[in-house]
């Protein structure tokens, strides 16, 4: 089975008690959306944060928990991502992060 064109991203966010830098904050989680064939192709993931972040370049959580990154922040702005796949391909894309996306109840 071929590797998709576009590998789906997903996100959730939730506002924080406190203010970051005097702004909103939110914390957040970003994640691979996929079903679970395309996620065992997956080796692993780096995502490219906003350059005001310190440790821009992120690399990503688990297979178990679809390569998540959680953050905080008061912005939102383009995730650029990188997937390495075990095949050797790599695809590269962005993604807007939205904290209109809320968490999903516990």
């Amino acid at each position: 089975m071929p590797i998709k064109d576009i590998i789906k991203v997903n996100n959730y966010a939730k506002k924080l008690d406190k203010s970051l830098y005097g702004y909103e904050g939110y914390e957040w989680r970003v994640f691979i959306d996929e079903d679970e064939a395309t996620l065992d192709k997956i080796d692993y993931v780096e995502y490219l944060l906003h350059k005001t972040f310190p440790n821009p370049k992120r690399p990503a959580g688990t297979r178990a928990k679809n390569f998540e990154l959680k953050s905080a922040g008061w912005g939102e702005f383009y995730i650029y991502i990188n997937i390495f796949f075990k095949n050797g391909e790599k695809k590269e894309q962005r993604y807007w992060l939205s904290f209109d996306k809320q968490w999903p109840k516990e």
